[in-house]
């Protein structure tokens, strides 16, 4: 009887465990080529998170004063770690943009097709002004470096990640 009890405990705690999603963020990284004139902030910073295979964060862009830098929540995102090539998709309003005689939140939308190494992510950065669609993109090489991640947090699941995500959102996120 001992062994059947002990046995029907371990293939019910395997069958938990085969259900439940691998709950463990890790952080991948921060990498930026942000910098600081005085006031002012510019560039680029991609923050990133693993859970399981999947890669997921924020893109934060700087064109003025700092603090505050306007972010997006990475979408579509690609990873293909033997080749290192990394894509994703990001909705940001950076700024106010004259649409319609009117001062409005811009609606910028970016692409990013590159290649995530240890120490640096860099590629291509595609930005879309959705306000005016008949505007060639910008294209922007990019090079961020790895930072020491010190403004990241750890998070217990990647639900935790996306309350905190949506935290940062309702103040720096799209308007759109």
């Amino acid at each position: 009887m001992r062994w059947f009890s002990y046995s029907l405990v371990l293939i019910i705690s395997c069958l938990c465990l085969a259900q439940r999603p691998d709950g463990r963020i890790f952080i991948v990284g921060e990498y930026s080529n942000m910098r600081f004139t005085g006031e002012h902030q510019y560039g680029y910073s991609v923050e990133l998170y693993r859970q399981g295979d999947t890669i997921f964060g924020l893109l934060l862009v700087a064109e003025g004063l700092d603090g505050d830098t306007p972010a997006g929540i990475l979408e579509d995102v690609e990873y293909e770690p033997a080749s290192e090539k990394l894509s994703f998709n990001v909705k940001l309003s950076v700024g106010a943009a004259v649409h319609d005689e009117k001062s409005v939140p811009s609606r910028d939308y970016f692409e990013f097709d590159g290649k995530l190494e240890r120490t640096v992510l860099s590629g291509t950065l595609k930005r879309f002004d959705k306000l005016n669609p008949e505007l060639a993109p910008q294209s922007i090489q990019v090079r961020l470096a790895k930072g020491k991640g010190e403004s990241m947090e750890n998070y217990a699941s990647y639900a935790s990640w996306k309350k905190a995500a949506g935290e940062i959102l309702k103040t720096r996120g799209p308007k759109w």
